[in-house]
């Protein structure tokens, strides 16, 4: 999955924690992003490969 102009390759996320996932990456992609942004963004990724639903400002679901 690429966001953003980052390959996140999707069977090396799935084998990572979400806690995991995000420490790792926070240190060294979209640093020009604020701590806060990265990490929400982090966190849709990681939510959109593993197959965890992500809503959306609605309260629906993005995934449809």
């Amino acid at each position: 999955m690429i966001v953003d102009g980052v390959n996140f390759v999707e069977k090396q996320v799935k084998m990572m924690s979400k806690k995991k996932f995000i420490d790792t990456h926070m240190t060294c992609i979209w640093q020009k992003v604020s701590e806060e942004n990265r990490k929400k963004k982090l966190s849709d990724v990681y939510d959109r490969i593993t197959g965890k639903s992500v809503k959306d400002a609605d309260g629906e679901s993005a995934d449809k």
